[in-house]
């Protein structure tokens, strides 16, 4: 049997993904495709970072993802300009047959071939580089592909770690991994890629924290800070002014919506650290207030006090 080649299966994966717009976990994935876990996560990384061209990945509900192909409305759009085109065509051939000819400046005019260009503009988002060549990279892939033990060195201070992937979070590469060194708060953390530097492996120790484990909290991350197995709800009220179009895709993670009686939108999040969402929600300001938790309002109030009172100072 011959044997499938990356790209087979990733273009396999897009096309399971796109029929699934309400998404799709990678466990499900994995079974439906007979790959692991760890491969489907990775053609997901892959996706991420612009793999396959005019396929934008989007990530849903608690690691459910799903894809907009975007090659579809440009097929469509060249589908009707090339239908264009052969009509124009007819009627220049039947022109001499029939009494068309009255309306040739009209139809010139609808079907000006310069008028055909595609209506689609498509900004992709920009990625950080990853050199897959450099030796701490090869190095780091290593490990974590056999489970080992690293240390390294980040912003002038050494770190024990646990590797499990490497990360993309807002374009940027990030080591995830659990610090052995850490005793009292989050032992899980990231470390900037660009950063690490002097990565060396120990041959002699590996963990055994699974794949799927690693994968499914991954699935529910949202932002380079997150805290795995440790979630909890943000209550937001969206103004009226904005309520409709804040409605239009999910902002925030895991985002539940409900339209209050003066036409605002009272919103839920889940999330396991305020950094998920803390950047969206000054996007929307003024037009969005943070009702739970209290913890949170004040910072965020405190924070925008401070901002103001430096602003004045200006």
């Amino acid at each position: 049997m011959q044997k499938t080649t990356k790209q087979e299966n990733i273009d396999k994966l897009v096309v399971h993904l796109s029929k699934h717009p309400d998404g799709i976990s990678t466990r499900a994935m994995s079974k439906q495709l007979s790959c692991d876990i760890k491969t489907i996560q990775n053609y997901i990384s892959d996706l991420k970072t612009g793999y396959v061209e005019d396929i934008e990945l989007v990530s849903l509900k608690r690691g459910y993802y799903s894809v907009i192909d975007k090659r579809k409305a440009l097929k469509e759009a060249a589908i009707e300009m090339e239908k264009r085109v052969y009509l124009k065509l007819a009627i220049e051939t039947l022109d001499e047959l029939s009494n068309l000819s009255k309306h040739n400046d009209e139809l010139e005019e609808e079907l000006n071939l310069e008028k055909l260009s595609s209506p689609y503009y498509i900004k992709s988002e920009s990625y950080e580089k990853l050199n897959t060549d450099e030796e701490e990279i090869e190095n780091l892939e290593t490990a974590i592909a056999k489970d080992m033990v690293i240390s390294f060195t980040f912003k002038a201070k050494r770190f024990h770690v646990e590797p499990y992937r490497l990360v993309n979070f807002d374009g940027i590469w990030y080591l995830y991994g659990k610090d052995k060194e850490e005793k009292e708060n989050n032992p899980y953390k990231t470390w900037m890629l660009k950063y690490i530097d002097n990565v060396e492996i120990d041959l002699s120790t590996k963990h055994n924290m699974p794949d799927d484990e690693i994968d499914e909290d991954l699935d529910k991350a949202h932002s380079a800070q997150f805290v795995p197995d440790k979630y909890f709800d943000v209550k937001l009220k969206v103004s009226a002014k904005v309520a409709d179009l804040f409605r239009q895709k999910n902002h925030l993670p895991n985002q539940n919506s409900t339209i209050q009686d003066d036409g605002s939108l009272l919103v839920i999040s889940t999330i396991s650290t305020y950094a998920d969402i803390d950047p969206e929600v000054k996007s929307w300001l003024p037009h969005i207030q943070i009702l739970e938790p209290k913890e949170y309002r004040d910072s965020f109030k405190e924070e925008l006090m401070g901002y103001i009172k430096d602003y004045g100072d200006i």
